[in-house]
């Protein structure tokens, strides 16, 4: 079992690692405000998942000082952190896996989230080394767990030999094991002939398509599919076809009501100023 001191320099390196920082957008705000990227300790110390682990500043210090991790470096002084190194753009989804089927049943709060997270880590540990777990959660509020989560390896060789295991139990709990890849390619072509899927989730790499993710998404909010007519999303390429046809007719029955609208106003009578007329001078012809 990791001691106090190895939790603490794991979770603060993974803060910083490749698979974090460009993706967490506090984070990177926060490393992108000043150039040289210092971070003061105690902000990251005061995190919810750090406060679990220890939330002792000292022993926090202490335990970044007494072993030197791959992300991360310390100020002299010991009160600032900062990456060590440029951010690199990697793949992770070839090295990952989807697992469905995780106990969730005795999450209930934050703090048995980290520690169900922990464990969901510490169970693929045993068949290849886990960089990370993404938990999935809903979408909308109440925000719950899915019971399924992205487990990225160090390769893409070992995500798939762990895909390849069978039989796999967690708690009693028959798990489903699909390589990352894999299970895009299925979920694209369940909703196939839907609305082009765009992710909401921050990348450094790509700030802009993070920040027109609501502009870029409009056309097919839920009042577009959530009608009386059809409560389901268009799924083949004639409902696909009629989008803009439906975008049509309404914007005809808008232009109804607008010319009913017109025909209920009063008349305004405009009138004109009365112009100077401009005096010409007479030509006389004279033969």
């Amino acid at each position: 079992m990791a001691s106090l001191n190895q939790k603490i320099r794991k979770q603060v390196n993974f803060y910083f690692s490749d698979s974090n920082l460009p993706y967490d957008k506090y984070l990177w705000t926060l490393h992108s405000k000043n150039k040289d990227h210092w971070i003061p300790l105690k902000t990251i110390a005061s995190f919810k998942k750090m406060q679990l682990i220890c939330d002792d500043i000292k022993t926090v210090t202490d335990a970044l000082k007494e072993e030197e991790t791959e992300f991360i470096e310390l100020s002299e002084d010991g009160e600032n952190i900062r990456r060590k190194g440029e951010v690199v753009e990697k793949d992770h989804i070839r090295p990952s896996i989807h697992v469905g089927g995780l106990p969730i049943q005795n999450v209930t709060d934050f703090k048995s989230e980290c520690e169900f997270q922990d464990k969901v880590e510490e169970f693929f540990d045993q068949y290849s080394k886990v960089v990370c777990v993404r938990l999935k959660k809903t979408k909308t509020k109440p925000i719950t767990l899915k019971g399924s989560a992205y487990i990225e390896f160090t390769s893409t060789e070992e995500a798939k030999k762990v895909a390849e295991m069978e039989n796999l139990e967690m708690d009693g709990s028959k798990l489903t094991v699909k390589h990352r890849p894999a299970y895009h390619a299925d979920k694209s072509e369940e909703f196939k002939g839907g609305p082009p899927k765009y992710s909401n989730y921050f990348n450094a790499f790509r700030p802009q398509a993070h920040k027109n993710f609501k502009k870029d998404n409009k056309k097919y909010n839920n009042k577009k599919f959530n009608n009386k007519d059809n409560n389901k999303r268009p799924r083949d390429e004639e409902s696909e076809a009629a989008l803009p046809e439906q975008k049509v007719l309404k914007t005809e029955e808008a232009k109804t009501e607008e010319a009913k609208t017109e025909e209920a106003k009063p008349m305004e009578v405009k009138t004109e100023e009365a112009k100077p007329v401009e005096s010409k001078p007479i030509e006389v012809k004279t033969e």
